[in-house]
């Protein structure tokens, strides 16, 4: 297994990414690890922090994209940034996953520009975990694209079921569109025309509309929505175990007895049990690390590409969206009654 790393990533980049490949090539013994950043200044880490050189190559890409630069312009700007040159080493067969904690919209775009999206994939999404009572339930998508057509939640909930199943080993995860109220006449103009296009395909286990408040709860499996509304909520998510712990240190009384369960409760939301997230449905694996990542969160995401890599998850995604072109005359046909906003699937917009 071949997994280069972006090195410049990330606020804590590049001691933890460096500190966390260390740990990752101790837990994999078959790893081996493309640091992609100084090559100097990466050789030096390395040695600081005691890894094995044998099981480390580098390349060379010092320029690093920030969080307040334009994605495309940046891109183009900074052939030699490290995002790029990683993604571009996938590209060319050299590695075989990407994991970085930079830019995630700088990932996101060289990802699609790398890589390439899926045959008959329109856009990508980004998933990621919320925790449940009974584990957790995966939403998708949490970022990729801010405004997204009934097709692409129709194609967002075919890639989180293929996810599910293989990576979390669910036979028929169960399908729902995130809504204002369980009736399939809610919600905005889009997801009234998504819930009756998550009806058509059989494949799916469609269950229909969920509210805000079924989120934490084990209604789904799998939950769709756009990325703006995706992403508010990871990010509140996100907030939850700063004002736990804060709430609780605020009220304890002394009493002890609380203690394991605030810490049984803190890592259900922690984003370095998981490391990253995938963006689905490029021709690759890409997993996008947290802006804040820890050697912990980077050594957990290495862990997911592996796992990504490992059971070809981005193969299944092909075929199944392969096998669901036998509901696209149906699709279409609603589409000319003006029922659905469908574009050609060579349309990538």
């Amino acid at each position: 297994m071949r997994i280069a790393l972006d090195t410049l990533g990330g606020e804590n980049a590049p001691d933890a990414i460096i500190q966390g490949a260390i740990e990752a090539s101790r837990r994999w013994e078959d790893l081996s690890l493309k640091l992609v950043g100084d090559p100097g200044t990466l050789k030096s880490l390395l040695h600081r922090y005691e890894g094995d050189p044998k099981r480390f190559s580098f390349q060379d890409g010092p320029s690093l994209i920030s969080d307040t630069e334009s994605p495309v312009e940046a891109l183009i700007s900074k052939p030699d940034a490290s995002i790029l040159v990683a993604l571009g080493s996938c590209r060319r067969g050299e590695v075989d996953a990407v994991v970085s904690a930079g830019s995630t919209g700088a990932q996101i775009v060289a990802s699609i520009q790398e890589l390439g999206l899926l045959e008959s994939v329109l856009r990508p999404a980004i998933g990621s975990y919320f925790p449940t009572p009974g584990g957790n339930t995966f939403i998708l998508d949490v970022g990729a694209n801010t405004s997204s057509r009934p097709i692409h939640l129709l194609q967002f909930a075919a890639m989180g079921t293929i996810f599910r199943q293989h990576l979390d080993g669910i036979e028929k995860p169960k399908v729902a569109l995130l809504s204002n109220g369980e009736e399939s006449r809610k919600g905005s103009n889009i997801t009234r025309d998504a819930y009756e296009l998550l009806e058509i395909v059989p494949e799916l286990n469609f269950i229909g509309n969920i509210e805000g408040h079924d989120i934490y709860s084990d209604k789904a499996d799998v939950i769709v929505c756009d990325g703006f509304m995706g992403n508010v909520l990871l990010k509140f998510a996100e907030s939850i175990p700063e004002m736990l712990t804060h709430s609780y240190k605020s009220h304890k009384s002394g009493d002890k007895d609380y203690d394991p369960l605030i810490n049984d409760l803190i890592p259900s939301f922690d984003y370095q049990e998981f490391g990253g997230v995938p963006l689905l449905g490029v021709n690759g694996v890409s997993i996008i690390s947290h802006g804040h990542s820890t050697p912990k969160a980077i050594t957990n995401a290495i862990g997911e590409a592996i796992k990504m890599v490992n059971l070809r998850v981005n193969e299944k995604i092909r075929e199944q969206l392969t096998e669901m072109g036998q509901w696209s005359a149906i699709i279409k046909t609603k589409a000319l009654l003006g029922r659905f906003r469908w574009r050609p699937s060579g349309d990538k917009q």
